[in-house]
């Protein structure tokens, strides 16, 4: 018997995907240290009226609304590569192709109810016991990623929005979040289907003989121990509780920063505890924290647990048909990750909120020091 690959038993067909798989993470790696440089070395808001002569000046060779660095956010630092560097990039092009976006009748909440549709299918194939269904349920999976990545950049163009951005507590919001979540419970609902029919075994068991008392030629009946079987479902629950948990911290702390971070400009921020005001403007703490390494630590491991993120893993080992072998690895795993990724960055949001809005920094620009404000933030984040 010819041995099973991970695509099947075409040796090439598995070749070029692990090429093709090599070659999107290089991507990803060579992005993510373009938007590095990005930050490191230019503004992190572009002035449309700024000039090649300006030191801060970004000159993207690309149109900034398929340049995924070009514009950075909070959100688009604490998304993940798929949807940063291949889905949204995706998404401005079509757009740009068909005009979606100066169509009036398609609203960004109708693109977000279809793409409801196309996940409902997606759960049906990759139900299937066919592993090329499942692997065509997974592309279909995909269309939706992108179908909700079309929704997010409408919505902003038609509100002049530049980059990634969560308007929290809209109508837009919630619609596209209760969605998301309808997509994704379709997918679950999906694979909770094909393992109840498809149990996962611990290797083959011996074949135990099974007699039937009332019919002397019945003869011999076999059947397969599947130990594991009954423990499937506990650990695709452990699994969803882990994208509930990623979700609403990813989300609650995208939230945050936003509010922190990209709020209104202003050319000091109110002291709600002493009254007092700043006189260093926002642009100059965010260029501050973006450029900190503890932020960095913190939006690259959001990076790679958000919701999106275990999603994307999740596709990833239907594909390659290793379904079991993820979910029952992560059972556990993934909790302690998401646990000590949700203790850091609270910790470093308590830190950097304390530290704009408490009334010892601002004792430090009454008193006259020469350290300001800004220096010592800067000093407490690198």
């Amino acid at each position: 018997m010819p041995k099973t690959t991970m695509l099947g038993p075409n040796a090439a067909c598995s070749r070029l995907f692990l090429a093709l798989l090599i070659l999107t993470l290089s991507y990803f790696v060579y992005m993510n240290y373009l938007l590095f440089v990005r930050v490191r070395d230019f503004a992190i808001h572009r002035d449309l009226d700024a000039t090649p002569a300006d030191p801060s000046y970004y000159n993207s060779y690309i149109s900034c609304d398929v340049n995924p660095i070009c514009d950075v956010t909070v959100k688009s630092l604490m998304l993940d590569n798929p949807n940063h560097y291949l889905l949204s990039p995706l998404a401005v092009i079509v757009d740009r192709v068909l005009k979606i976006s100066d169509q009036s009748w398609i609203s960004p909440n109708k693109i977000s109810a279809f793409h409801v549709l196309v996940a409902v299918a997606a759960g049906k194939c990759v139900s299937s016991d066919s592993l090329s269904q499942r692997r065509f349920g997974v592309v279909l999976f995909m269309v939706r990623s992108w179908l909700d990545d079309l929704d997010g950049h409408v919505a902003r163009r038609r509100k002049n929005i530049r980059g990634e951005y969560s308007e929290v507590g809209s109508n837009g919001y919630w619609v596209d979040g209760i969605c998301d979540s309808l997509g994704v419970l379709s997918l679950i609902i999906g694979v909770y289907y094909f393992i109840r029919v498809n149990p996962p075994r611990r290797g083959y068991e011996k074949l135990l003989p099974v007699i039937e008392s009332k019919e002397l030629g019945s003869g011999m009946l076999y059947k397969k121990k599947s130990p594991l079987g009954r423990a499937a479902p506990k650990v695709l629950l452990l699994f969803v509780g882990q994208l509930l948990l990623s979700s609403a911290g990813w989300n609650r702390y995208i939230a945050l920063y936003q509010d922190l971070l990209e709020g209104q400009s202003s050319q000091g921020h109110q002291n709600s505890v002493t009254g007092s005001s700043f006189l260093f403007t926002q642009e100059d703490i965010q260029l501050t924290v973006f450029r900190s390494g503890p932020f960095w630590a913190i939006t690259l491991s959001w990076t790679l647990v958000n919701v999106h993120a275990l999603t994307d893993y999740l596709l990833l080992a239907i594909f390659t048909d290793r379904l079991w072998e993820y979910v029952s690895s992560i059972r556990y795993l993934g909790y302690v990750v998401l646990f000590t990724v949700l203790g850091l960055t609270e910790y470093h949001y308590r830190n950097l909120y304390q530290e704009f809005f408490n009334s010892a920094t601002s004792a430090y620009l009454k008193s006259g020091q020469s350290l300001t404000p800004f220096e010592n933030i800067s000093y407490r984040l690198t």
